[in-house]
């Protein structure tokens, strides 16, 4: 690092290039090898195609190689910050345009098996003369413009803090030392009347799941009728008695298949909807999608009701959650599958999927034995 000047970079390298060079140079000189060889006509015909293949291929990384790609850095100096993109300026901020610099560490979706992202997010809150319309900005509902496109690493957050400094007000948000220990009792028990899937301290809940009390009331209900029309069947010589007798048993089986074959559908992998609440976090998993939050990130959550279903709120408890978690954007909508629909009061969050009643119960079961957040009344109907 230069004492005036601090350089970023996210060029991409050119010794790739190279190894690739001397790669297709090597396997160009077998091929020439065994086209001037004593071997039979079609293997050194087909020699020479793949000696032509390999030169080619290696002229064109040569050529990559000897071109260097155009810069991708974040500039720090005397002057101020500039973005280089694609080799131009993409836009460039002076110092005393800048009221205040935050480092925010950028938490990606939560997952079971990552502790914490490690990479900074740099958001810039401008003074009342900086120029919003620059190019790469996105302001923030707080009016922070953000600089998204690049992410910092610890050892260029460690390079870059005295220089920062030393030019302007700096904050950094680090929710590393905000994360919850996990309390001595259990996390999650499970509940008497509930049949909750522990694994490791971890709940899932099987949130399109049928209400398993009303599923074992049919089931139990349907085989004393089934035992009784077999019994009936079997005690009765009467014909017409013993015909609606079994009448009635195979109807009723049909009818039981049908209910067993629907609610399994719910637990095939493209169906199934799984909500994983865990010591550190949540995480929401349907078929090809995944959200994942941090509980230290979450003030509270609810239920919210709309035409007729009721999904999972969460109220994030920082206005940054917005710039770490960019892509959750659509969940701030009351149906987060409808482009058109409203966005939700207060800054609440709507997982996209409706939870049935059994998987409320079992939520709200875990979360009075955890007190992880605090559980809200639920929102009224939008």
């Amino acid at each position: 690092m230069a004492d005036k000047s601090l350089v970023i970079s996210r060029t991409p390298g050119v010794f790739g290039h190279l190894v690739l060079v001397i790669l297709f140079g090597a396997l160009t000189v077998v091929m020439a090898i065994a086209v001037v060889s004593d071997y039979q006509l079609a293997v050194r015909i087909v020699a020479g195609v793949l000696c032509a293949v390999f030169i080619y291929c290696g002229t064109i990384e040569f050529r990559n190689y000897r071109t260097p790609p155009p810069a991708d850095e974040l500039i720090f100096d005397q002057a101020g910050i500039r973005r280089i993109e694609g080799g131009v300026v993409a836009w460039s901020a002076q110092w005393e345009d800048i009221a205040k610099v935050i480092l925010s560490l950028e938490f990606r979706e939560y997952s079971p098996h990552r502790s914490g992202s490690d990479e900074f997010k740099l958001v810039i809150r401008p003074g009342s003369g900086f120029d919003a319309l620059a190019a790469g900005f996105a302001r923030e509902p707080d009016g922070d413009l953000q600089v998204a496109d690049i992410d910092l690493r610890p050892r260029e957050v460690e390079r870059l803090l005295p220089f920062l400094v030393r030019h302007a007000d700096v904050a950094i948000e680090d929710d590393n030392s905000a994360v919850r220990t996990v309390p001595d009792e259990p996390v999650v028990e499970t509940a008497r009347e509930e049949d909750l899937d522990v694994v490791d301290g971890v709940v899932k809940i099987h949130v399109n799941g049928w209400d398993k009390r009303k599923l074992w009331v049919f089931r139990f209900a349907s085989l004393m009728i089934e035992v009784t029309a077999l019994v009936v069947a079997a005690a009765t010589e009467g014909t017409s008695v013993r015909v609606c007798a079994l009448v009635v048993l195979f109807a009723l089986f049909a009818v039981t298949m049908v209910v067993e074959g629907l609610e399994g559908a719910t637990h095939e992998k493209k169906r199934k909807v799984v909500l994983e609440v865990g010591p550190r976090g949540f995480y929401f998993r349907t078929y090809g999608t995944f959200v994942g939050v941090w509980w230290h990130e979450i003030d509270a959550v609810r239920w919210g009701v709309d035409d007729g279903s009721t999904y999972l709120d969460f109220l994030p408890s920082s206005d940054m959650f917005a710039i770490r978690h960019p892509k959750l954007a659509e969940l701030t909508k009351s149906d987060p599958y409808d482009a058109e629909s409203g966005g939700l009061a207060g800054g609440w969050y709507r997982l996209g999927r409706p939870f049935s009643v059994n998987a409320r119960r079992e939520f709200e079961s875990s979360m009075r034995k955890s007190e992880r957040v605090e559980f809200r009344e639920t929102a009224a109907p939008g």
